[in-house]
């Protein structure tokens, strides 16, 4: 294989290697609570502000359609959501948090908050502001 392909220091490696790292890890600190950290990040998202439809959920999650209404629908198996239709558009259904959503969020958030303390670790206030300053920079050239 060409090994300028698999640059293992390129950028379009070292991101998604980065994601999967820390994807892994929160994983296996949400197991115990019996969610996928897609799911936790969806919850987290739907937390954050009730109330979105499936697309406007999709848009600020960073997912597609398909992918967040296959976790809507687990989730809402789980009874950790609820769908209401919407008064203003009886088409759609807006998304909320259940008593046992809020419940699973608060038990869960601080294995987030301490996963983002780590990294905080790792990295000095400085060189966060950079990689963030950085890694934007980069969103908005390529967006």
């Amino acid at each position: 294989m060409n090994s300028k392909i698999q640059d293992e220091s390129s950028i379009i490696w070292l991101v998604p290697k980065l994601h999967l790292l820390m994807k892994k890890e929160m994983q296996s600190k949400l197991k115990e609570h019996d969610i996928l950290w897609e799911q936790w990040f969806t919850l987290n998202r739907i937390y954050r502000s009730e109330g979105h439809n499936q697309k406007e959920l999709a848009e600020i999650s960073l997912r597609d359609n398909a992918a967040i209404t296959r976790t809507l629908n687990v989730l809402e198996k789980k009874g950790i959501v609820r769908r209401e239709k919407s008064s203003i558009d009886k088409r759609e259904f807006l998304i909320y948090l259940t008593d046992k959503g809020r419940i699973l969020h608060e038990e869960t958030e601080l294995i987030y908050l301490k996963h983002i303390k780590k990294i905080n670790h790792i990295l000095n206030e400085r060189e966060l502001r950079e990689l963030k300053r950085l890694l934007n920079k980069l969103i908005l050239n390529l967006a």
